[in-house]
């Protein structure tokens, strides 16, 4: 049924639409009378004033809502002339393209420019006016407003958004409704929808709940599911037993459950090591890590011939380093060694360790090349600051895209004779095997953290397993040198390390006590406010454990804050996206790798400008890195007035304010107190419950994670 759209009545978020159209053709209702306009119901319907659209589906009628149509599927009806391709392009269904650029466009392709779009699209990167972004623009809302519309329209029922089905169009192309129709569980792989909805569209599709299919699927994103708690591997029982209660359903059998696992098995799409099964992805990176540290291990360096003592005792004198002998011991270790792990809290001078490690170093390879690294933007500057050093990321380094799959990018190596790496407890078991696979035999590799800090965001504990696989000389620096100011929060993270509630309070290190969210939120507020007049915007963080469903979750407190630092005014513009809102001005937080911008990495938002009524804003993260997001891209942005505990891993700030409550329980574990208290240099401020605090310290550790990293590094050593 041709029609043309007339008005929007009503749009849901997840794009649920209500919309009149009218008809381009006779049609009639049951007493014989042309309807004049048509009610029609469903998902992501278009809504583009000056296109015809073919809209199927089938008549519905209700007492509620009287007549309507029910659209099952709808496409452009585009005339294959240049005034029909133009009029589609600037219609305001593609993003980006006025008149003047569909006449470009028209211009350069002529009839072909549909099928130009459809399948070579970078093509229109030779128009002027159309760069990278813009393509993307472009190409994303072509997919939705023509390929895509019938994916998303098939996928929104089960709770997939409109930008999620596009994306799933991107990679399959014109295959996506079969694929989604014959192999509806590679949403789990792909998409990251998880299994449940999966299920649902395998189940409408009529599969036996009991197929062989359903199994793998569940098999799989078991493992899946365990990778994003931090497991690289699971135990054999432990992860049969997950795979049935996903799978819920009482006649399947336990031996029908581990045939097919046996199959993935025997076919190389699951491993297993010892007790332990890993998707293959993950038992190849656990692997070939254990292997490259083995061989760094075992290569020759060359050993300096001078005195190495009386070299680093004038080095002393003469930059006034002031070395204690645990400091002195991991400088001399980390020349002499292939591999070195310095390891110790705040306060315990692992940067002056670094300083010194790098001068002796210089004094003793003139011409040695020094690469310094980080996981993170923010821990590199840092890093840089303080020893006095070039740094860059890990990523930078690698010459690797921050968005990147790590294991299908060879990284460039690393050609120094020095490799030295801080915060090393943020380093999962994927990076770090793609850094250790860059670095040369016969380089010495530093590595330095705190393991008592929170593991990596994703799977693995690489400081910690090689710290316990006793293959590498670990030194460990435990002297805290007190300061000035900021004494109590080295002496009191010791404190919290070694379990003890024996805390030191004082002008540095501050506890208020409140039960109650709300109270706690104002409170905070309160505080922040106080806190960012002395220390300024930047060098101040609010912390939570959780970034939704409570008064002072992330979410909540960003919202409130905002609005206090960075108030609405007719001079700044707004960029808004879904519930998302930005302000010029605005502190905002990158929360998923991204060309060049890392996950956690924080900046401010410095122009909003407009595009066709499309916002596009530009990040500045420092350090001459401008960021420009628009359209779904938002969707990788937060406000950054308050993050979570987890997202502050690898900054550090003057002063922070810590929410700690009861209700965090599953939460609060001595990791996750003791990385936000060391986020601190002048003062740490806790609100909440005193017996959150103690919940926390008591609690050693959350659960083991699932990694076999030490076991095969000794396996390789015998």
């Amino acid at each position: 049924m041709l029609c043309k759209f007339k008005r929007l009545i009503y749009r849901a978020d997840d794009a649920w639409t209500i919309a009149l159209y009218r008809p381009c053709e006779a049609i009639l209702d049951s007493t014989g009378q042309k309807l004049r306009e048509i009610k029609a119901v469903g998902w992501y319907l278009p809504t583009g004033e000056k296109l015809r659209y073919d809209l199927k589906g089938r008549w519905s009628k209700t007492s509620k809502h009287g007549i309507q149509f029910e659209v099952e599927s709808c496409e452009e009806a585009i005339s294959p002339t240049r005034e029909g391709i133009v009029a589609y392009l600037s219609s305001g269904q593609i993003k980006g393209v006025g008149p003047k650029t569909a006449e470009r466009i028209y211009e350069a392709f002529g009839d072909d420019t549909l099928r130009v779009l459809d399948t070579e699209p970078k093509k229109l990167l030779c128009i002027r006016g159309i760069n990278e972004n813009k393509l993307r623009k472009i190409r994303d809302s072509y997919l939705a407003s023509h390929g895509a519309r019938d994916v998303v329209t098939f996928l929104a029922p089960y709770g997939i958004t409109p930008n999620r089905a596009v994306k799933l169009y991107r990679h399959y192309g014109e295959r996506t409704l079969d694929v989604l129709r014959r192999h509806p569980y590679q949403l789990c792989e792909l998409n990251g929808t998880g299994f449940i909805t999966a299920d649902k569209i395998a189940m409408s599709l009529g599969l036996d709940r009991c197929s062989p299919e359903r199994i793998e699927a569940a098999l799989l994103y078991t493992l899946t599911e365990a990778e994003s708690r931090g497991n690289l591997c699971m135990e054999k029982h432990e992860f049969i037993n997950g795979c049935l209660k996903i799978l819920n359903t009482p006649e399947l059998t336990l031996k029908a459950t581990v045939e097919v696992a046996s199959r993935l098995i025997m076919c190389g799409t699951l491993e297993t090591y010892e007790s332990m099964i890993y998707r293959s992805r993950a038992a190849v990176a656990e692997r070939l890590l254990a292997k490259r540290m083995h061989d760094l291990l075992t290569a020759k360096v060359c050993a300096p011939t001078s005195d190495l003592p009386a070299k680093l005792d004038e080095l002393e004198r003469r930059l006034s380093l002031n070395l204690n002998a645990e400091q002195r011991k991991a400088v001399l270790t980390a020349v002499t060694s292939q591999v070195t792990i310095i390891t110790g809290g705040p306060g315990t001078g692992k940067t002056l360790t670094q300083r010194a490690l790098l001068a002796l170093y210089r004094e003793i390879e003139p011409c040695g090349k020094v690469i310094c690294c980080a996981p993170t933007g923010r821990a590199a500057r840092r890093m840089e600051e303080a020893a006095d050093e070039s740094a860059a990321t890990i990523h930078r380094a690698l010459g690797i895209q921050a968005g990147d799959d790590y294991s299908h990018c060879e990284p460039q190596m690393l050609e120094a004779g020095l490799v030295l790496v801080d915060e090393v407890s943020m380093l999962d078991a994927y990076l770090a095997e793609r850094l250790l696979s860059a670095v040369p035999r016969g380089c010495r590799l530093v590595l330095v953290g705190d393991s008592e800090q929170l593991p990596s965001v994703g799977p693995g504990a690489v400081l910690a397993e090689l710290i316990d696989s006793g293959r590498i000389p670990v030194i460990r620096l435990e002297r805290i040198y007190r300061q000035s100011r900021g004494s109590r929060i080295v002496t009191n993270a010791k404190l919290i390390r070694s379990g003890s509630l024996a805390l030191e309070y004082g002008e540095d290190f501050q506890l208020y006590e409140s039960p109650e969210f709300s109270h706690s939120a104002e409170l905070m507020e309160e505080l922040y406010l106080r806190e960012i007049t002395e220390f300024g915007v930047e060098n101040v963080a609010l912390l939570t454990p959780f970034r939704q469903k409570t008064d002072t979750c992330v979410n909540t407190l960003n919202a409130r804050l905002r609005d206090k630092v960075n108030p609405p005014d007719a001079a700044k513009p707004e960029a808004v996206y879904g519930r998302r809102c930005f302000r010029l001005g605005d502190r905002v937080m990158q929360t998923k790798n991204y060309e060049r911008a890392n996950n956690g990495d924080v900046g401010h938002v410095s122009s909003i400008c407009f595009d066709g009524g499309d916002a596009v804003i530009t990040v500045d993260f420092g350090y001459g890195r401008l960021m420009e997001y628009e359209g779904s891209e938002l969707e990788m942005l937060d406000l950054a007035y308050a993050s979570t505990i987890h997202k502050s891993q690898g900054s550090e700030y003057s002063a922070v304010i810590i929410n700690l409550q009861c209700a965090h329980s599953v939460m609060l574990v001595r990791p996750l107190i003791y990385t936000a208290v060391t986020r601190a240099k002048e003062r740490v401020i806790i609100v909440g419950e005193r017996r959150a605090l103690c919940l926390a310290i008591r609690r050693a550790d959350a659960e083991k994670r699932g990694t076999m990293l030490a076991e095969r590094l000794r396996e390789l050593e015998s």
